[in-house]
């Protein structure tokens, strides 16, 4: 074949190569172009799509934020939820655009931690799902170059559960002998006065006695005083005594029946009997008849024996000793009166001048002093106790409905009213949740002395059976130290602790001791070493060190110890004598302090004690431990 024929055949080979000429040129730019909006088109969606990512993480974390918002809420009303809800969602913005929460977007329920499931209802529970959309709707959806490939806007949501943990509450009451200490009417009624007339409650004193004289029905504070022997015409002096049952005197007198009448052979003894049953028949019985148990020394002798040995002066008289003989060491003048811690101003001049003065007001005050669990005379309680079958009770409308009193002695009857507004405050906000488990619970303990402390409601659901066991608690005598902060604490983590340590507390539950003191500890369990050792091994600046504050130390040593368990305990210092001081690192201990490191506390003012209790514990039991569950 020629090379012309084969040209022919075959043209491409046959083109001649000329510079600057590109066969392919036209191929790479169609491709290049091809090439380029397809990059700009992955550019384009991952802008787009990144915008979605953080619209999506705006969304989270707005619908985080209003759902623990709205949880915190719960014990409030749906519009006071709803209104949280859309508040801290509305902090959080998308494109510029504050995010809303519709009221359809704000579901209540219950949550139950165990099987971790929400369960949707038409009232409040114990927790609350928040969901936050952007859409057409919200007008912050527009994409930046989705409009290209024909998708210009889009729609996405977040949603988060929160609940409140269900709590094992302990409330933990002081119920030492100072926590009837302002109702003590021979001395701190008018030191009560004193301080707080002059800010406008001039009568806040008297009208806490009048109070207590009408429970016992004693009529008008602070009624008739009568000085010993005063019907028999005996002076009004340290020597009353004396002179009633000296040889000659009153009660030697013919008109003096036998029972009574002093005869010049009679011992010192022998002369005491009887001048104390005449005044038991013919003095008390005439000044005090509304008191129990009925001033009759045919029945009752030996129980107002204790009474007048009590109130009667001692005195030394030449030829006859000390009188009266055998007196009973429990003084008015003892017995902490008056109180020095809680009192400070208070001096001896008042209760001193009281010795001789028979009447309502001394046997008040000698019932203040014998509290709940002293029994005078060895076998008779005082109607003060409620272990006496005299004991006085009324009723009272109180927050959780009208229930019966004994008498009002303070600051333990503001703290009882208190306590029964707290726990139908818990009542109030568990009410709406189906599930018992899921409530709150609550226990009542109360400490005295180390072997005092009683658990006075076991932790439990049945809130009416636990604002009844509030009603009957009352301070114990002064005849001995009884402050064991630290073993209420340890009776209050034992006992709502969990089953495996011990305990009857619930696993899941998230655990409060709520303390109420004046805060001046002066007994403990834990030996000095423990104390010692606990102080060494965990330091502290809250702990006042050395062998002289054990007795705080060791309080503070069983908070600590509750809070390494992420433990929260709330100390409400109440009383005129409270030392804030204590209780304040207390709080700090268990990180409950305000930024000003002081923990929760009353004004001391007696008038106040109610309400400022109950707005301390409305605040500790409305805000639960929130988080997250979903």
């Amino acid at each position: 074949m020629s090379r012309l024929a084969k040209t022919a055949v075959n043209p491409r080979r046959s083109r001649r190569f000329v510079p600057g000429d590109s066969p392919r040129r036209g191929s790479v730019l169609v491709l290049s172009a091809v090439m380029m909006v397809i990059l700009l088109g992955v550019v384009a969606f991952a802008v787009d799509l990144g915008y979605i990512m953080v619209v999506r993480t705006q969304l989270q974390s707005a619908a985080d934020s209003a759902a623990l918002a709205a949880a915190g809420m719960l014990s409030g009303t749906e519009s006071e939820i709803v209104a949280a809800a859309q508040q801290f969602a509305g902090y959080q913005k998308v494109g510029g655009v504050p995010v809303t929460v519709a009221g359809d977007d704000l579901v209540f329920g219950t949550w139950d931690a165990n099987s971790r499931i929400f369960t949707p209802s038409a009232t409040v529970g114990n927790a609350v799902r928040v969901t936050t959309r952007v859409n057409d709707g919200t007008g912050n959806n527009r994409l930046f170059f989705g409009r290209v490939l024909g998708v210009d806007r889009f729609a996405t949501e977040a949603s988060a559960t929160a609940t409140g943990n269900p709590r094992d509450i302990a409330f933990v009451v002081d119920l030492s002998g100072s926590m009837n200490n302002d109702t003590e009417p021979c001395w701190a009624t008018d030191e009560i006065t004193n301080q707080f007339g002059p800010q406008g409650y001039p009568t806040v004193g008297s009208d806490m006695m009048q109070k207590v004289y009408d429970d016992f029905g004693y009529g008008t504070f602070p009624g008739t005083l009568d000085w010993v022997g005063a019907p028999l015409g005996v002076a009004a002096d340290s020597n009353a005594y004396a002179n009633l049952t000296k040889t000659g005197g009153p009660l030697t007198l013919a008109t003096i029946p036998a029972t009574y009448k002093i005869l010049s052979g009679d011992s010192e003894a022998t002369r005491k009997t009887k001048a104390y049953k005449w005044m038991i028949d013919c003095q008390l019985a005439v000044i005090m008849p509304a008191a129990q148990p009925a001033p009759n020394s045919a029945t009752n002798y030996n129980y107002w024996l204790k009474y007048l040995d009590y109130v009667i002066q001692s005195k030394s008289v030449t030829g006859r000793g000390t009188l009266p003989p055998s007196q009973d060491s429990d003084r008015i003048t003892g017995l902490a009166n008056p109180y020095g811690d809680s009192y400070p101003d208070a001096g001896t001049t008042e209760i001193n001048s009281y010795r001789n003065k028979l009447g309502y007001r001394t046997y008040v005050q000698f019932m203040m002093d014998f509290g709940s669990n002293v029994r005078p005379d060895g076998a008779n309680y005082t109607p003060l106790s409620v272990n006496s079958p005299y004991c006085p009770y009324h009723l009272e409308d109180t927050a959780g409905g009208r229930l019966s009193f004994p008498p009002s002695e303070q600051p333990t009857h503001s703290i009882r009213r208190s306590l029964i507004a707290g726990i139908q405050e818990v009542k109030n906000h568990s009410a709406s949740i189906p599930d018992v488990n899921q409530r709150d619970w609550v226990a009542v303990i109360t400490f005295d002395t180390v072997n005092g402390t009683v658990v006075r409601q076991s932790l439990t659901g049945d809130f009416d059976a636990a604002m009844l066991a509030c009603t009957g608690l009352q301070a114990v005598g002064d005849n001995a130290a009884s402050t064991a902060t630290e073993t209420g604490l340890i009776q209050a983590r034992q006992h709502i602790d969990t089953p495996e340590n011990g305990g009857v507390g619930r696993r899941n539950a998230e655990k409060v001791v709520v303390l109420l003191t004046d805060g001046i500890p002066n007994l403990k369990s834990s030996s000095d070493a423990t104390i010692s050792s606990y102080r060494t091994s965990h330091p502290s600046s809250e702990y006042y060190g050395g062998s002289s504050a054990y007795c705080y130390d060791a309080a503070i040593m069983q908070t600590a110890i509750m809070q390494s368990k992420r433990w929260k305990t709330y100390p409400v210092a109440i009383g005129l004598g409270a030392n804030y001081d204590f209780m304040d690192r207390l709080a700090r201990m268990s990180t409950t302090a305000n930024a000003s490191g002081e923990g929760p506390r009353t004004s001391g003012s007696p008038v106040a004690y109610e309400d400022e209790v109950s707005t301390i514990f409305r605040s500790i039991i409305s805000n639960p431990q929130l988080r997250l569950v979903r």
